[in-house]
């Protein structure tokens, strides 16, 4: 195998895009550039230089289209998501690239490929405390699927003693669950008013508290990126303020730096 590096990978990353892009196109599926790949289109138009991955979105009905139709036209990428993949517990998916491997945050941890991510966005209330609770249930969720993934004795990252018991004695608490059962639960909370006619959707599946009007989406616009156009919402302004605040400022240099630790290969 030979060893990728960021260049290379954004390189890889971009036709993920392209193919993903093309698809929903010839089988109309709306999509999106969504959270840092979205600031960085307005920002910069291309990624931000200290960032290394792609974000989407599409709303539910058009995810569950590309969930259930993009693996049968697709060889080389193909779409990994709790629906089709039982080692997938998160409540989005990814597109891999399967003549890649990568590893985060090395070969000691979860193996994957080079991808990118796709998030769904659902149905808010329009009742702001019951949109609230949503939120809360999705932390509460997420916290305990995270969790429930960690050897129970791996030592935390800050604490002392007492903090390591309570962490302990929580990862073991969530061992009374299936394995599955907070990613399931993580998808019911999302999916709460799927059959309700609401004003707004929300972020339910990431980790955004973000909602806005749906009239944001109805028509969708194009942005460079990376040389390339790609949709993004018709109110892209207004979804990164949700998501960012005055996304236009640069955080400090310090903060200027990749969260995101890997190790990625080529196959032979």
């Amino acid at each position: 195998m030979r060893e990728i590096h960021v260049d290379e990978m954004r390189k890889l990353q971009l036709d993920i895009l392209d193919y993903a892009a093309d698809f929903c196109e010839k089988n109309n599926i709306e999509y999106w550039l969504n959270a840092g790949t979205l600031l960085g289109a307005v920002r910069h138009k291309g990624y931000i230089a200290w960032d290394d991955d792609i974000d989407i979105a599409m709303l539910r009905p058009d995810y569950d289209k590309f969930i259930k139709t993009f693996n049968e036209q697709s060889t080389r990428y193909k779409v990994h998501c709790f629906e089709n993949d039982s080692e997938c517990l998160q409540p989005f998916a990814k597109i891999y690239d399967e003549n890649t491997i990568l590893y985060e945050p090395d070969e000691n941890g979860i193996k994957l490929a080079v991808y990118i991510d796709i998030f769904v966005m659902d149905n808010a209330p329009d009742d702001d405390k019951l949109a609230a609770k949503m939120f809360r249930k999705r932390d509460i969720y997420v916290l305990c699927n995270l969790a429930r993934k960690m050897p129970v004795f791996l030592k935390p990252t800050r604490g002392g003693f007492i903090r390591s018991l309570c962490v302990y004695a929580f990862r073991l608490m969530t061992r009374i669950f299936p394995r599955d059962y907070f990613t399931r639960k993580l998808i019911e909370n999302a999916k709460s008013c799927i059959s309700q006619s609401t004003r707004r959707i929300g972020d339910f599946s990431g980790l955004h508290s973000t909602m806005l009007d749906k009239s944001a989406f109805d028509e969708l616009k194009t942005l460079e990126f990376e040389g390339r156009k790609y949709k993004v919402p018709g109110d892209y302004d207004g979804w990164l303020r949700g998501l960012f605040g005055d996304y236009m400022t640069l955080p400090p240099e310090e903060k200027r730096v990749s969260t995101h630790k890997f190790k990625a290969y080529m196959k032979d």
